[in-house]
């Protein structure tokens, strides 16, 4: 026998024993604590300094503590000292002896406590360390009594090798690669053996479930699918412009990674869902299933919840590896100076948290209003007066044409004239939690102006709540958003914010009549904290699970009735047309077919026009009614932009997607195939 084989054989022998399990499981156990422990204690005395330096700073020896620090760059407290030797000279007192800031004088104070030996990305919050210490440890303990130690030996290995000898070659990208490739495939092998072994029940579910986990381990068109998952993951976060703004490469980071992740698995869900069904039909292999003691329903739905286990396994190395290295990407150096500061500001309170938006309320014309109005503009027309079929067709169009031109002029603030600016008050409400919260809040614009290059930059002002002393002016590139932070004790006890904008900008005499400021309907908008990045992350996860699930379930239920490549086609257009129809649903409200009152006797085109229209405008409204709410769930785009994805939303889309649409094909599914004479004998074969 071959050297290595018989090794390889030994290792196979000795973990499948009992006592070499209990040794391994002991010293993975001490591996995994120990280190744990230490970081939780260095973590526990790095946060009671901080709160230390932090009281003091603020407390009634802050004086003397700044005097120390100014003469020597060092302060002492408890018998510890903190701070460096370059802080020495640095002023943290105004004129009037109050301190400037004392959140960045302890970070500055706290630094050199902060223990190098360990990643400053664990250091941000305790939870994570405790989700991190028994996450790895279940991965290393699942391993050794699933008889996978062996496997997980030889990926260390060749990570280990990999990471050393491509630095030393200078490689750095490479490594990393590597190993992430390493770390992805044991999880994604050691998640899916977990699945087998959950699913050796003889329930025909289940048994059927692990048959779809076998199936995609062992067929090269899913392989193909899982290899390219785990080749482009690692690979992502070398392609990130390390020259761009950090908030840029979060969002990069997010934007790709999930989004990569979700188009192959849903590629490798359509085809595993088709293929999985139609080809045991076309060869027959259905009949040793459904011979037995199985229903069609539970053959159906053993076929989907494999799928569904194989997506939630993708899911779950995809995410877990994103989220390391968000965490990483917290701590990633930034520019010196103010733009570093607002860099980092900007990642943690507009990207990596889970905001909310108000928008400013608007005065909205009345039901009479609108119809007193539509009625002027269509007597005012001749053309339109006299045709009644006419008047049909666009009266919806005009109510909301007449309404949204009287919210636009709420949206638009004239140039100043000769000195003296215009304005415009906005009354955002129901901002009790931001202010209960304590923190800032983020005040996005996006303005527009008139007549003049959108490439300048000009002037705007803001106010809040009628105090002089709180105006302010901004400079704005038009088109483009911009932020303003807020403080919450700006917030009324009713939990009112009045924010007035000024239009700073003064056009030449000739031109007096333009230079007016305007934005669109959610052209400005407060936006705040309510939660943090870690559970928001889950919940786009189980969104996209829910998702991939629905399509699971589509693609099973075609392949009951078509063959593999109509299968297929089938389930990309109806998964194209669900992502599309937000976008649908916005064309379908400028698009009005033409009546029967416009078709001309004799006229065989304009019939064929009529009818072609209206078949156009059914299927689509159809598509609409049926898909709007798979399409209508974005939560990459949400994550990217910071958004709280709710619970309420996780639960509603579980609903409607996960139990009523996917539950829904199935059992349409279930129908055509007891439909079906499946098990009759041609002849042939």
């Amino acid at each position: 026998m071959n050297p290595i084989k018989a090794v390889h054989h030994k290792l196979q022998l000795w973990q499948g024993k009992t006592s070499s399990r209990i040794v391994l499981s002991s010293i993975l156990f001490l591996a995994v604590v120990v280190p744990l422990v230490f970081i939780l204690v260095r973590t526990s005395t790095l946060y009671h300094d901080r709160e230390l330096i932090f009281n003091a700073l603020v407390g009634s020896e802050q004086t003397i503590l700044a005097e120390e620090l100014y003469d020597t760059g060092f302060i002492s407290l408890d018998g510890k000292s903190f701070g460096d030797i370059r802080l020495k000279g640095y002023k943290i007192l105004d004129e009037d002896n109050r301190i400037i800031n004392p959140v960045d004088a302890t970070s500055l104070l706290i630094s050199s406590a902060v223990p190098r030996e360990i990643p400053a990305w664990l250091l941000r919050d305790p939870g994570l360390i405790w989700t991190l210490g028994l996450v790895l440890l279940a991965w290393c303990l699942i391993s050794v009594w699933l008889g996978l130690f062996v496997t997980f030996l030889y990926s260390l290995s060749i990570g280990i090798f990999s990471w050393f000898f491509f630095r030393a070659c200078g490689l750095h990208g490479l490594a990393l690669v590597i190993v992430g490739m390493c770390a992805l495939g044991y999880s994604y092998h050691l998640l899916l053996q977990c699945f087998r072994y959950l699913y050796q029940s003889p329930r025909p579910v289940a048994a059927i479930s692990r048959g779809v986990l076998v199936e995609a381990t062992r067929t090269k068109m899913s392989l193909a699918f899982l290899a390219l998952l785990l080749v482009v993951l690692p690979v992502i976060p070398i392609m990130l412009d390390s020259d761009s703004p950090l908030r840029h490469q979060v969002q990069t980071m997010l934007s790709r990674s999930l989004g990569v992740t979700f188009t192959i698995a849903a590629f490798l869900t359509v085809f595993l869902g088709c293929a999985t069904v139609a080809f045991e039909m076309r060869d027959r292999q259905i009949w040793q299933v459904l011979t037995k003691p199985v229903s069609r329903f539970g053959y159906l739905a053993g076929k989907w919840l494999g799928i569904v286990s194989l997506n939630f396994v993708i899911l779950i190395i995809a995410g877990l590896s994103v989220f390391m290295y968000m965490q990483y990407l917290r701590t990633a150096p930034v520019s010196e100076g103010l733009q570093g500061d607002f860099d980092r500001f900007a990642v943690e309170e507009e990207v990596l948290t889970a905001r909310v938006e108000s928008l400013p309320l608007l005065e909205s014309l009345s039901n009479e209003q609108i119809a007193a109005r539509v009625e002027q503009i269509i007597e005012a027309d001749t053309e339109v007066r006299n045709e009644s079929h006419l008047q049909i067709q666009l009266r919806q169009k005009l109510r909301e044409e007449v309404q949204d031109q009287f919210l636009a002029q709420q949206r638009s603030i004239p140039a100043m004239v000769d000195g003296q600016p215009y304005a415009q008050t906005y009354t955002f409400t129901n901002l009790q939690d931001a202010k209960s919260t304590g923190g800032s809040l983020t005040f996005s614009y996006r303005f527009y102006i008139g007549a003049v290059d959108d490439l300048e930059t000009y002037k705007a002002g803001f106010e809040y709540n009628g105090d002089f002393n709180t105006r302010h002016p901004v400079t704005y590139v038009p088109g483009m958003t911009h932020v303003s932070v807020i403080p919450s004790n700006y917030i009324t006890e009713e939990g009112e914010l009045k924010i007035t904008v000024f239009n700073l900008f003064e056009p030449d005499p000739q031109y007096q009549y333009k230079g007016g400021m305007s934005f669109d309907k959610d052209g400005i908008k407060l936006l705040y904290k309510v939660g943090n990045f870690e559970s928001n992350f889950f919940r786009a996860i189980l969104l996209l699970l829910i998702k991939l699930g629905f399509l699971a379930a589509l693609a099973i239920a075609a392949s009951t009735f078509l063959s593999f490549p109509v299968a297929c086609l089938v389930t990309f257009t109806v998964f194209a047309s669900a992502a599309m129809s937000p976008y649908l649903s916005q064309s379908l409200q400028y698009y009005f077919p033409p009546s029967t009152a416009d078709l001309e006797a004799g006229e065989i085109s304009l019939y064929i026009q009529w009818l072609f229209e209206h078949i156009v405008h059914a299927i689509a409204t159809a598509i609409v009614f049926c898909l709007d709410a798979f399409g209508s769930q974005r939560p990459t785009d949400q994550l990217v932009n910071g958004m709280l994805i709710t619970w309420g939303s996780v639960l509603n889309s579980f609903f409607k997607i996960g139990i009523l649409w996917s539950g829904g094909i199935l059992l349409i599914g279930t129908f055509i195939l007891g439909k079906r004479q499946l098990a009759i004998y041609s002849g042939k074969g």
